[in-house]
């Protein structure tokens, strides 16, 4: 699928663009309504406005030389700022004109690599939305058989389970790359059923709007399994992996209640990954961190090795101008009577970790459920930290 906001196309866009990147350069609220183009002049041209762009380049690594200066932004601005006035008073469409590409090109190339995803990515989390895979869907082979080519293209053996009637498990793993340690990483590619009755889009077309990603899924949990996959192909370093994804968590798991405890019994692991997290809706990142307890002990605290890993993923998040807050609990699944497969067979002692791509407007299990884009490039950042964490923590670092 090709990315609207990736590419040039009209005024939306531009003010979409520019919005995500004073979001990220000046710490506004993510939840903010779209900059006008007048706010966004204010705030590029104000010489703080200015000097928090050229930090936010020197964050990044982007040579701030390829920003043009305060001056020649002002004058970008004014001059866009005259030609949608004229439009408007000539009842005009504006769609192209020499002011906006100008514009464009000199605000917000330099930085659009850096806060959105590919379009690799977007054609997977594309592939894996078109795809039926609600327990009444009939895609779900074809997503499992998709998967599996995936894993393999990345070295992974896979084992996979099936039972007459019940999704199939994968049970991925992969020797280590290069580092040390041990990662599991859990997921699962089901969704509800999608009623496009009730969506304001085709739930199976990713559909970008409002720098949203809609599409039946992406919250829970194709998003954050896209996102994971493609990161993951493109590291040449890595601890080794154990990787499960189901198909039923969405009909309370009842085929990985039965196979979990004999997969993961005896599994030591440096971390245990949650399929998923959330942000606040002004950006604020719930870092769900703690330690298996015994019965008695319950949920634990962050032990002393998780505390640096937390202290990294924070400063990940003040790059995009987002703060931070540490819950020690799992992700929340109590809808599910018998509770989350994976987060039961956890063993006393384990280091747990939920991060992701979700907000509360995510929406998961509802029409128009959506992921927020601009946390995809921080958990694609973020999964880098995480392994050369485990990389330190299995090395005695």
């Amino acid at each position: 699928m090709s990315f609207k906001i990736s590419m040039f196309s009209g005024s939306t866009d531009l003010d979409d663009a520019l919005t995500l990147l004073a979001q990220t350069a000046m710490g506004l609220p993510r939840d903010s309504n779209r900059l006008t183009l007048e706010q966004a002049h204010e705030h590029y041209c104000s010489g703080e406005g200015y000097n928090q762009l050229l930090r936010t380049a020197e964050r990044f690594k982007i040579d701030p030389e390829t920003l043009p200066e305060r001056q020649q932004l002002d004058r970008l601005f004014r001059d866009e700022l005259l030609s949608r006035k004229a439009l408007q008073t000539h009842a005009a469409r504006n769609v192209y004109n020499s002011g906006k590409v100008a514009l464009w090109q000199a605000l917000w190339e330099p930085f659009k690599d850096k806060l959105l995803p590919n379009q690799t990515l977007l054609q997977t989390m594309a592939h894996m939305t078109a795809l039926n895979t609600s327990a009444a869907g009939g895609d779900v082979q074809t997503c499992v058989d998709w998967l599996l080519q995936q894993l393999k293209a990345m070295d992974f053996s896979v084992e996979t389970l099936t039972n007459k009637g019940q999704a199939p498990i994968l049970f991925a793993r992969r020797a280590a790359m290069g580092m040390q340690g041990h990662l599991v990483l859990y997921g699962h590619y089901d969704t509800v059923k999608p009623q496009p009755e009730r969506w304001d889009t085709d739930p199976l077309k990713l559909t970008l709007k409002n720098n949203r990603l809609y599409g039946c899924g992406i919250g829970d949990n194709k998003g954050a399994l896209a996102v994971r996959l493609q990161t993951i192909a493109g590291m040449d370093k890595a601890p080794a992996l154990t990787w499960i994804i189901q198909g039923e968590e969405e009909i309370a798991s009842p085929f990985a209640h039965q196979q979990f405890p004999s997969l993961l019994s005896g599994v030591k692991a440096t971390l245990w990954l949650e399929e998923t997290g959330y942000h606040d809706n002004e950006g604020t990142q719930r870092l769900l961190a703690r330690v298996i307890g015994n019965e008695q002990e319950g949920d634990l605290p962050p032990d002393r090795a998780l505390w640096p890993l937390i202290d990294s993923l924070a400063q990940d998040a003040a790059l995009w101008k987002v703060g931070y807050r540490v819950e020690s609990r799992s992700l929340n699944k109590a809808f599910f009577q018998n509770g989350c497969p994976f987060n039961k067979q956890l063993p006393t002692g384990a280091r747990y970790l939920a991060i992701g791509i979700n907000d509360p407007r995510s929406g998961i299990h509802k029409p128009n459920e959506s992921i927020p884009a601009w946390t995809i490039r921080l958990h694609q950042r973020q999964l880098a930290t995480v392994f050369e964490w485990i990389n330190r923590i299995a090395a005695g670092e």
